[in-house]
């Protein structure tokens, strides 16, 4: 009955192999959970088409070449390329006749699954080439051998490599090409003068005048490279030097709001409650030694 199960068919090498596992309950609760994951080397062309399925996809090309039709879209992929997609939208993905790939591939879920693809899909096509993919190839190579164990050490071992394939992928879509646009450069001045000066009071328009870039221009920009506001990124950076000062020092409130360059303490306790979920002097009393 085991050789019925991990038979493929004809059109596939004999050394390709799949894993699929039943997580348990704290998996399933706790962790990103595997629900198959494989490796297969074709001889010819192969379809695969799935819809309404509750699991995420991502799959490695190691060699040949194929298409994926996602979400009415279609991607070319071949030797290098990788794809991430939510299985719930129709898809399919189809090796070529002339080149058959060679994949490597994980099905898998898990509790914050969801927000990762979000964050994933809202920068990055599902299809691109990254250039880790020699440190992603060996991460599926561990994952398919951890799961040839269906275990609890296997479900520790499997979220881990999990979420190190999607910290890779969120790495590479969010700084690959990044030194290569041409707004990069003026980007990285402005936050460079907002690490020195984070605690001065400037306006928009006279960050916008300083390096003369409009400031719609300005703040789209800024946003776009690091995924946060200039007026989030700065109130981040008062509150970190805050949190020092509460802790380490014994500067009074009005002090030390006025040092980290918020208006006053009615104003930092304001910024620590959105923050935090607590005041400056809660968030004092509960880390101080």
């Amino acid at each position: 009955m085991d050789n019925y199960f991990d038979r493929f068919p004809d059109s596939y090498v004999e050394s390709s192999r799949r894993m699929i596992q039943t997580p348990g309950a704290f998996a399933r609760s706790a962790f990103f959970y595997v629900q198959e994951t494989g490796y297969l080397k074709l001889k010819e062309s192969h379809v695969a088409r799935r819809k309404n399925l509750k699991s995420f996809l991502i799959v490695l090309v190691l060699s040949g070449s194929g298409v994926l039709m996602y979400d009415q879209k279609l991607y070319e992929l071949k030797k290098g390329s990788c794809f991430f997609i939510d299985c719930m939208t129709p898809y399919y993905h189809q090796s070529s006749s002339t080149d058959p790939w060679e994949l490597v591939w994980v099905h898998f879920d898990g509790c914050t699954s969801e927000a990762y693809y979000r964050y994933f899909s809202a920068n990055s096509l599902p299809a691109f080439s990254p250039a880790a993919f020699p440190e992603l190839r060996e991460k599926f190579s561990s994952l398919l051998d951890v799961n040839t164990a269906s275990d609890f050490q296997a479900e520790i071992a499997s979220s881990r490599l999990i979420v190190d394939i999607l910290s890779i992928l969120l790495q590479e879509i969010t700084g690959s090409g990044e030194e290569k646009s041409p707004g990069h450069q003026k980007m990285a001045e402005v936050r460079k003068f907002l690490d020195e000066h984070y605690t001065e009071k400037f306006s928009l328009d006279e960050l916008s005048d300083r390096f003369f870039i409009s400031k719609y221009h300005l703040s789209r920009e800024f946003h776009q490279y690091y995924h946060v506001t200039l007026n989030q990124y700065v109130i981040s950076r008062r509150l970190t030097r805050a949190k020092k000062l509460l802790r380490f020092s014994g500067g009074t409130l009005e002090e030390i709001a006025r040092s980290c360059g918020f208006y006053d303490a009615s104003y930092m306790n304001k910024q620590f409650k959105k923050a935090e979920g607590v005041s400056a002097s809660e968030f004092r009393r509960r880390w101080i030694n």
